[in-house]
């Protein structure tokens, strides 16, 4: 934006303010964004003043059906606008030539002015993004171990709920499922940032949409697990469930140090299996709320275990 300012300026451009208006505009946080949005930009501006151009020097309108023609584009441009850039920016440049001509200005200086601090501004941002790209895979694996960190708080504040039957934690419950959803969100954002990214690979893409979907099914048993507690009769946790739930914010823990570039092996994660399988012959199954942790403890190491496989398979590319 500096870099469009001081261009604009000392070429004494008329209305430099465009200039570094559209860098701002046009760059975004990630490649594909940037690239279409500035295409667009520059290309809707260039064809929006034509359209412009034609109108002012070929048919010569009255005041009247200019103010119909900006009644028109500013119905255009936010009916169709949200769904399509391009058609956003076509509309809004023929508005803004409109509205300036109408105060006095000739149209032609008015249109002479936004077609070069557009393209000038457009190029400025697209070759700096070209030099210096923001990569969205450089940023995925601190996105996936966010998630993961989220996901073991608000597993520990399900397991404390469990441990500690008599404490109330609705607020501290919420906070937490609330925090996960937000990782989970920006993880997903980031994913679909990267498929638009040139050399993103079709096996990288693919183990991303495993691991989405296994962590998917986590977090639903530990949403259900939190549902149970409102569901069933509070009871004593049973001995075998202490070292499930530390082995699972052990693996949680482990998933999230891989991704920051920790060194780790598949000898490293505990067995939730073998914890599994202790609780079930763990006493009491036909009270409600042992036979939900069984039930859930079953998806919790059926989509741990997978996610263990599919991470260590991302961090060792």
């Amino acid at each position: 934006m500096a870099l469009g300012e001081i261009v604009s300026a000392a070429a004494g451009w008329t209305r430099a303010y465009w200039c570094p208006m559209t860098i701002a505009i046009v760059l975004k946080p990630d490649f594909t964004g940037t690239f279409s949005r500035g295409i667009l930009r520059v290309a809707g501006t260039l064809i929006g003043l034509a359209f412009a151009t034609v109108l002012f020097h070929v048919l010569s309108p009255s005041v009247a059906v200019q103010v119909v023609l900006i009644g028109i584009f500013a119905f255009l441009l936010r009916c169709f606008g949200p769904a399509n850039y391009g058609i956003f920016v076509i509309a809004l440049t023929a508005l803004v030539v409109l509205l300036i001509a109408m105060t006095g200005v000739t149209p032609g200086v008015v249109i002479a002015a936004r077609g070069l601090n557009t393209v000038a501004g457009g190029a400025i941002a697209l070759t700096a993004y070209a030099l210096w790209p923001t990569w969205e895979r450089t940023r995925l694996p601190e996105e996936l171990a966010a998630m993961f960190d989220a996901y073991r708080v608000y597993f520990e504040t399900v397991r404390d709920a469990y441990t500690q039957p008599a404490v109330s934690r609705a607020a501290q419950l919420d906070r937490a499922r609330l925090a996960a959803r937000r990782a989970r969100s920006n993880l997903e954002a980031s994913v679909a940032r990267f498929r638009g990214e040139p050399g993103a690979r079709f096996d990288r893409v693919t183990t991303l949409d495993a691991i989405l979907a296994n962590s998917h099914r986590f977090i639903h048993a530990v949403m259900s697990l939190e549902a149970g507690l409102a569901r069933s009769r509070p009871v004593p946790a049973r001995q075998a469930f202490y070292p499930f739930a530390a082995d699972t914010v052990r693996t949680l823990s482990l998933l999230s140090a891989a991704l920051h570039g920790a060194p780790a092996s598949l000898a490293d994660f505990p067995n939730l299996r073998e914890d599994h399988n202790a609780l079930l012959r763990s006493p009491d199954p036909q009270t409600a709320r042992y036979a939900l942790v069984n039930l859930e403890s079953d998806r919790i190491t059926n989509s741990l275990n997978t996610l263990t496989l599919e991470v260590l398979q991302w961090v060792a590319v």
